[in-house]
Formats: structure tokens, sequence, C-alpha cells
């Protein structure tokens, strides 16, 4: 059965599926006359990702080119979407890049992200996500679903099976917004909350920092079992789109280590946060 996998992973799949073949010196004839449920044009649509996916015909072509077990699991599993999250039904006519990041993140391990302006999705309480997406949603219908679904998505944070590892930098300014009285200071005391877990790291970025990669808009590296399928979503106001090229992925992956070392340190950060939700009592 074919799976509606996201875009960009199918993408990558694909891409995969090329590199294997291409690195055992087999040409597309070759493959398509030795494995069962494979012909030239099937192929070539498998490896330039211009049909849904099957996983038992992309099983035999990874068998057929003796792929690592490790990443064999990894791609298999992401076709056959195991872990797509069962309260996303109904909500399918959000944005496809947003939905394909909720469905990409249950199989992520790990997730590292700079905010300039916004406490990040994963991080944010109810009422302080109503308030971002009520700021830039013309529809307004639409926000309490759109709430509903980040709020919804926090849940891989705190999944009993090997929870998301999230690295937060966010900017200063970010935990200054104006905002109905006690919005701020319930996010603030939220975002402390989750810096206590284990796999939930957060660093402050100081409005005084010198010059870093962040100063270059948002980003968040999607962090995979398989280093070669991470993933860079960058957001704008009015598009965001993915990063998949692997050379692409990895210079992103330099800037946030940058980053990172810029930031305050972990312990600094949260006495900073600790002093901005004091001003608000």
């Amino acid at each position: 059965m074919a799976v509606a996998v996201p875009a960009v992973r199918c993408r990558r799949i694909a891409a995969e599926l090329r590199r294997l073949r291409e690195l055992k010196n087999l040409s597309a004839e070759e493959v398509a006359s030795k494995v069962d449920g494979v012909n030239l044009v099937k192929l070539s649509r498998y490896e330039n990702a211009r049909v849904q996916l099957k996983p038992d015909v992309v099983r035999a072509l990874l068998d057929f080119y003796e792929c690592d077990p490790e990443l064999k699991e990894v791609l298999v599993e992401i076709l056959r979407d195991k872990r797509r999250p069962g309260w996303m039904a109904g909500y399918e006519q959000l944005n496809p890049l947003y939905t394909d990041l909720i469905r990409l993140e249950e199989t992520a391990v790990g997730n590292k992200s700079y905010e300039s302006a916004y406490i990040p999705g994963l991080l944010q309480t109810r009422q302080y996500a109503h308030a971002i997406i009520a700021s830039g949603v013309i529809n307004k219908p639409s926000v309490e679903e759109r709430v509903e679904v980040r709020i919804n998505r926090q849940s891989v944070l705190t999944r009993s099976e090997n929870p998301l590892k999230l690295w937060a930098v966010i900017h200063e300014s970010a935990l200054t917004m104006s905002a109905a009285p006690g919005v701020m200071a319930d996010q603030l005391d939220k975002l402390l909350q989750f810096s206590q877990l284990p796999n939930v790291k957060v660093q402050i970025m100081p409005a005084m920092a010198p010059p870093h990669p962040g100063m270059t808009g948002p980003f968040a590296l999607l962090e995979f079992r398989q280093r070669d399928l991470d993933l860079v979503l960058l957001s704008g106001m009015l598009s965001s789109d993915w990063v998949e090229d692997p050379g692409q992925v990895d210079i992103y992956r330099a800037a946030f280590d940058e980053i990172m070392a810029t930031a305050l340190s972990l312990d600094e950060s949260r006495n900073l946060i600790t002093q901005k939700r004091e001003t608000l009592k």
C-alpha cells in the first residue's frame, strides 16, 4: 500500500535510492531486470519522487543494494508512517509544509532551533500561542484549531519512548512581548518548566550579543538517526522552505554550533528568564 509520506522526506528517500544504486555501480536496466516488481519506468519514478512510494518495493530495492541495516530501518519506518500522530486527523487542511514538520518530528531524534522573535512553538503556552497566531492569521475562525495543533505537537517532548531532544536558542527580545496581563508571565514560567526536562535545553541570545549566524533569520534543524537524512526548515512571514542538500544542512549545523557558543550558558539563560519573570509580578 502506498502512503502519503511528507513530500520533503519522499524526495530524500528517492535521492537515497539513487545514491545507493550508483554506489553499487548498477545501471537502471540492471536493477529493473533483477528486482521483482520493478521496471525502468517505475524505478525512474521512484528515484525522482514522482509517485507515492510503496514500502515493499523500497524494501526490495534496499535489500538488493545491501543497504546498511540501520538506514534501511529508518527509511522503512518513515514510509510506513507508523508514528503519525492520531490527533492530526481533521487537520490535514493546514499548510502542507507545517503538517510535514509535525509528522517529521515524530520520527526525528532531535530539533535544534534558533528563534529571533518568538518563543518556539514546541515551548509555547496555549494563551501565548493564541496571541501569536491571532496576530498573523487572516481567517480568524481558524485560530483555535491552529492553537490546538500547536499544543498537541508538544507531545513529542514528553512521549514515553525516545522523546524528541530539543535545543532551542531564543533571542532575548522574545522574552518581553507585550501581551494580555499574565500571558507573558505564564509563558516564562512554562519556559522554565520545559527547561528542566532532561531532553530540553534552552539558551538565550542576549540583546547585546556580537554578530552571529542567527541574525539572518530563524531556522530549525531536524536530526534523525541517519545524519544524511537531516533537514533544515527556514521560516518566514509569507513562506517557509526546506533545505535538503546534505552539504547545505551541514552549513546550518555549523551555524547553530556558533549560535550556541555565542548565547548565554544554560544556567545564565535560566537566570535571565527568571529575572524577566520577576519583573512581571
